[in-house]
């Protein structure tokens, strides 16, 4: 159940108390993981870099797919494993270095292979890969210690701080993906450049994480029965509104394609994702806020500013076409921070393990509607992909509606 803070007044301060070791760790591992991926932001960067190798729409959809696919799908596959660990963070530490050599790869495929645009591809898909499986390995762990490690009751405010800064830190750093974009130096060594950035980043933020005082338990020798959170109705109508919203996420690595190829702002991207950063992160005040009474009011925010975006972006002028990407930052901010508050806080203890890796493998697989994104666009163009997702969207909001309140 959540139950935010009721008294006082919620305020930066409180968002920013940094006192104890472990939510410190978290809130800097956040900050630093945000810098990343600004750096290879899948929806802009990636796309971008794609778009310039001249990919079809499928491939550039696939991108963030394999990225947010691979993170979730193993998780209910390593849930009944992770659940019998008495220390979560031990697995965590471990695969750090092969997510890594993931992102490594991308950065070295750009310095070493841009006479040979088979080869850049081969490597950067790899490396991407790699980066995406590896990352499905230590996401069950990562949200197994946040929940340990960390109280209901200050869960919002520990995201909301990771997306306070690290929101902040993105905002400049889209201005530096700008300058590198922008350099005299032939294509894909800006990219390359980005790519090393982003590996520096993440390790860093992996490695402190990793540095985390979870508290051992005994090893839970029960099966864990992934079928469980199945037969409580409020978790059935909970993964309905995440599958939606799987499919309404269609569109999201296509705004950036479109200013591209459409509207001929390539030299846009580093400003867009600068744009999309202060929203997501002056957003959070509000959604951290919001979130004090119920995540749910958070996700039907969320689900309501998701729906305008597509819209906007066959109706605005090419000139004020970076307010998509405020709007996207602001959508998908509400977004995260409430289907991940909403789920950990539904969840009983003993079914946690269960409940976030059935969630997040089955809500992955719709992570590749991202794909049928890129074909639809390609067959259909723009206009339809859009209106595909904003439908979706309104389909999301609609069933949320009905999510049992928080209390």
């Amino acid at each position: 159940m959540w139950k935010g803070p009721r008294e006082g007044k919620s305020s930066i301060l409180t968002i920013l108390d940094l006192r104890e070791r472990n939510y410190r760790l978290a809130v800097v591992n956040g900050w630093l993981v945000w810098l990343g991926d600004t750096f290879l932001n899948p929806n802009i960067v990636l796309s971008g870099f794609a778009a310039k190798l001249g990919a079809p729409g499928a491939l550039i959809g696939l991108l963030p797919a394999l990225l947010q696919a691979g993170g979730m799908i193993p998780q209910a596959f390593l849930a009944p494993w992770v659940a019998r660990l008495p220390r979560k963070i031990v697995l965590y530490r471990r695969v750090a270095a092969l997510r890594l050599s993931g992102v490594v790869l991308m950065a070295l495929s750009a310095f070493l292979f841009g006479q040979n645009p088979t080869l850049l591809l081969a490597g950067f898909l790899l490396g991407l890969l790699l980066n995406a499986l590896f990352t499905g390995v230590s996401s069950l762990p990562f949200w197994e210690v946040v929940a340990k490690t960390t109280p209901p009751e200050k869960r919002a405010a520990l995201f909301s701080a990771r997306n306070l800064v690290g929101g902040l830190l993105a905002f400049l750093a889209g201005f530096l993906v700008r300058e590198v974009l922008a350099l005299p130096l032939p294509f894909p060594l800006p990219y390359a450049l980005l790519f090393a950035l982003g590996a520096l980043a993440f390790g860093l933020g992996w490695y402190l994480f990793g540095l985390t005082d979870e508290p051992e338990e005994a090893p839970n020798e029960a099966r864990l029965d992934l079928k469980a959170p199945l037969r409580r109705p409020e978790f059935r109508r909970y993964l309905r509104v995440r599958l939606l919203l799987g499919l309404a996420g269609m569109a999201e690595p296509f705004y950036a394609v479109y200013a591209v190829r459409v509207l001929g702002k390539r030299e846009e991207l580093g400003l867009y994702l600068a744009l999309y950063a202060l929203a997501f992160t002056l957003s959070n005040l509000l959604w951290a806020r919001l979130a004090e009474r119920g995540s749910k009011r958070v996700l039907l925010a969320g689900a309501f500013l998701g729906l305008l975006a597509p819209l906007l972006a066959m109706a605005l002028p090419s000139g004020a076409f970076g307010l998509v990407f405020l709007l996207q930052g602001a959508y998908l901010a509400a977004l995260g921070l409430a289907t991940t508050t909403y789920l950990l806080n539904l969840a009983p203890p003993e079914e946690r393990s269960a409940s976030i890796g059935l969630a997040n493998s089955i809500s992955g697989l719709f992570a590749f509607s991202t794909v049928l994104g890129g074909y639809l666009s390609d067959r259909l163009g723009f206009p339809a992909l859009f209106l595909l997702a904003a439908l979706f969207y309104a389909l999301a909001l609609y069933a949320g509606r009905k999510l049992p309140e928080e209390g």
